[in-house]
């Protein structure tokens, strides 16, 4: 089998990450790699591969190259992905994905226009559990909703000082770095909601929040926080049962429970490998 060939724009945590399980897949490698720190990408292509480039366009441009992954601080990720689709490579990129909706509608207007492929790495819309409960969702079995409440609550910032999290023009926030999954979970699951109301604990940026999405019929309530650790946590009450995602933006598992039975849904995948392996 030919393997798709990826550049890796930056060389930081999420990419150790992500190529400790693409290396794994059957389909894809990776062949150039570009970071802002040379040695970091040199220590990089030792553990999984590639030739480092002296700039991301060489990298992209680099013999066998057909996407992108762009991993870099997120103030930099529309740059380095419009660069990439003047060069007509598929783009893969991690959150947050832009600025706001204009920057974003400008990139889509631009892959379209070049005819490329542009995904965000969001790995839990790539995989088969969340697809999972949306098709029991929508198939009716836990009937009509009547509540949601998720929690991604994790202290980071305990245990870093990265001024990625904390600084506005670098995109810094709770919700951008966690609140993206509820919100995104809870629109690919219901749609946009009538109302919005967020309560949030400001700084330079919001550190913790607590968000309402009002339906027609039903709240949904998120908590999101990198200050606390308040768990992690998807939920959904219906008027014929439940549904429980542990862990929801990584999951493998999801329970499903009415009165009349119990469904079990598990999987064992390599959750970033597969977000990698449906784009190329």
């Amino acid at each position: 089998m030919n393997k798709f060939g990826w550049a890796y724009i930056g060389a930081g945590g999420i990419a150790h990450g992500t190529a400790s399980e693409l290396v794994q897949t059957e389909d894809n490698k990776i062949v150039a790699v570009w970071n802002r720190t040379r040695s970091k990408a040199e220590d990089f292509v030792k553990k999984y591969g590639g030739v480092v480039y002296d700039t991301p366009e060489e990298a992209i441009k680099a013999a066998g190259v057909e996407g992108v992954y762009v991993n870099v601080n997120g103030d930099q990720h529309s740059y380095f992905t419009r660069l990439a689709l003047e060069l007509k490579k598929t783009v893969l990129w991690e959150k947050p994905f832009t600025f706001n909706a204009k920057e974003t509608e400008e990139i889509f207007d631009f892959a379209k226009e070049q005819n490329v492929y542009v995904s965000e790495a969001m790995w839990t819309w790539h995989n088969e559990t969340a697809l999972k409960v949306k098709e029991w969702i929508q198939s009716g079995k836990i009937g009509d909703i009547v509540s949601v409440d998720s929690a991604f609550a994790v202290p980071l910032l305990d245990h870093t000082d990265n001024p990625r999290l904390t600084k506005r023009d670098m995109l810094g926030g709770a919700l951008m770095d966690l609140g993206v999954y509820n919100i995104r979970y809870c629109y690919e699951l219901f749609g946009m909601p009538e109302s919005i109301k967020c309560d949030a604990v400001m700084y330079e940026v919001d550190h913790e929040e607590d968000i309402v999405f009002t339906y027609p019929d039903f709240k949904a309530r998120m908590h999101v926080s990198m200050i606390r650790d308040n768990g992690h946590y998807f939920e959904i009450k219906g008027t014929k049962g439940s549904i429980s995602v542990p862990h929801f933006y990584a999951a493998k598992k999801a329970i499903l429970k009415t009165d009349e039975f119990e469904e079990v849904f598990e999987l064992d995948v390599l959750l970033y490998g597969e977000q990698f392996s449906k784009c190329s």
